[in-house]
């Protein structure tokens, strides 16, 4: 191979040592960090990425970014798709194999025993590779036998000098198919993400219910006090102790549930969070005073933004390039292939001889396909279904992210409309069941009043805590359905 030809295969190879050297550059560094094209790869919380819970997980109370911290580090999800993009870097690298030479060592050792006729018999000639080994048998019915060994190493390398892009084609698909685990991995973070806070969201609603229900306890407890008194001064008819005890247990039925709720959120949430349910841990409450208002951007704008961000919908944008190139692959599988190989090395045989110089062996090949049972045309077939295949589950996706932004939008406007009402709400529920015990014990109003206002106050309680946690939900959902979470591709992070 002459210097021309060296410095062309130099300029080939330079563009993919590193990738095939080192795949995994491409690939997600840990379970919990996402994925940046050509950048290294971005930590999305790193306060307690050296340990699985933070030193304070049982003393205090955990944010929600420390939630987050201890779900990236534990959640099994996450390790999944990160092996799965560890596997698929391995894979391109794997690809781009066939862009270097082939160099191969063989070696054999080889013994044989032969007859020949006495007439005719060779001769031991210094420099022949076959003799008679000294000490032979002597000939019986005419023939004599001998020994031949021959012994030694090959180095062969082999290179494929052109194949009309069926190499490129195989390395993009790998390349694509590693991008495509790359940016599902970076996607499933976000699904980490989003449940985690579903679930604490959620944790502290079923803790605000069960504070409203003991609130309800207490309002009921009131109601049948007041009909007793009632009832002893002769005030009030049996019925309406009956029917204030039955609100009181009730509401003592409620409470009951609800603190099983609690229990049921809690393990849900320690689950997602990678942890045992058993784990006891505190969370921090929301705060005392709630601002909500109407988002700023459009929903157009949102659903832009959503197309450049939301990683299931670039990984369908690279899936379906992986399968455009499998297709491509497919149709240059019956391309020529022009290839050449090299072989050299020495051999050794019995009596000491040994070749004077290495031998050697220069061979150019040209290869295609003529029919193999129409296994080329089908598999182009196969690879033209994938591309629709795929084609058709990136319209899907993108469906569904127009959906996702355009549900969690409406879900914004409406659930800050309801934390507003909602407060007014209990102003107003407070006030009613003020006024109707009031007016009970005064003789005024009748026990079915203030039930009516007890249950409309319990209501307004309930409704409240909803308002609160379908607040923050809106807004973590808006933040998911337009890839906003985390870090993503398009994003630097400082």
């Amino acid at each position: 191979m002459g210097f021309k030809h060296f410095a062309i295969l130099s300029l080939v190879l330079s563009g993919c040592i590193h990738d095939a050297r080192a795949p995994f550059d491409l690939a997600p560094t840990t379970p919990f960090s996402t994925w940046t094209p050509m950048k290294g790869n971005n930590l999305v919380s790193s306060k307690y990425c050296k340990t699985m819970l933070p030193p304070t997980f049982q003393s205090s109370d955990l944010s929600l970014a420390e939630l987050l911290d201890i779900a990236l580090q534990n959640n099994p999800s996450t390790r999944q798709t990160w092996a799965h993009a560890r596997a698929a870097a391995a894979d391109y690298g794997q690809s781009l194999s066939s862009f270097y030479p082939n160099v191969q060592f063989s070696s054999f050792y080889f013994r044989q025993k032969a007859g020949f006729p006495t007439t005719g018999v060779p001769t031991e000639t210094p420099g022949s590779p076959t003799t008679i080994s000294a000490g032979a048998p002597p000939s019986q019915n005419g023939v004599q036998e001998s020994y031949f060994t021959e012994a030694g190493p090959d180095v062969i390398l082999s290179y494929t000098l052109f194949d009309f892009g069926q190499r490129s084609a195989a390395s993009t698909a790998a390349r694509e198919s590693l991008y495509y685990a790359d940016l599902n991995h970076n996607q499933n973070i976000q699904t980490v993400l989003q449940t985690v806070m579903t679930d604490y969201y959620n944790y502290l609603y079923q803790i605000s219910v069960e504070r409203a229900d003991k609130a309800n306890l207490e309002n009921a407890e009131m109601s049948l006090d007041a009909a007793n008194e009632k009832f002893a001064l002769g005030l009030a008819a049996l019925g309406d102790v009956a029917q204030a005890r039955t609100q009181f247990l009730q509401s003592r039925i409620n409470l009951n549930t609800q603190k099983q709720k609690v229990e049921n959120s809690f393990a849900q949430l320690a689950v997602d969070l990678g942890l045992p349910a058993n784990i006891p841990f505190k969370v921090q409450p929301l705060p005392e005073k709630i601002v909500a208002g109407a988002l700023m951007d459009d929903l157009d704008s949102l659903v832009a933004m959503a197309q450049e961000q939301r990683q299931d919908f670039l990984a369908a944008q690279s899936n379906l390039k992986a399968k455009e190139a499998s297709l491509l692959g497919a149709k240059r599988a019956v391309m020529p292939v022009l290839g050449t190989q090299l072989s050299t090395g020495r051999y050794w045989f019995n009596g000491g001889f040994v070749e004077p110089s290495n031998h050697w062996t220069g061979l150019l090949t040209l290869t295609f396909p003529l029919f193999q049972g129409y296994y080329y045309r089908n598999g182009v077939r196969s690879a033209e279904a994938g591309v629709e295949a795929a084609k058709a589950q990136l319209m899907q996706t993108e469906l569904t992210v127009i959906q996702n932004v355009t549900n969690a939008y409406m879900g914004v406007q409406t659930s800050a409309a309801n934390l507003s009402d909602s407060e007014e709400y209990l102003k107003a529920a407070e006030l009613e069941f003020d006024i109707a015990i009031t007016s009970y014990k005064a003789g005024t109003t009748t026990i079915l009043e203030v039930l009516q206002a007890q249950s409309s106050l319990a209501d307004a309680r309930t409704k409240k805590a909803e308002a609160q946690k379908n607040w923050f939900l809106s807004l973590a959902d808006i933040a998911y359905a337009t890839g906003s979470l985390c870090a993503t591709p398009n994003e630097a992070v400082p």
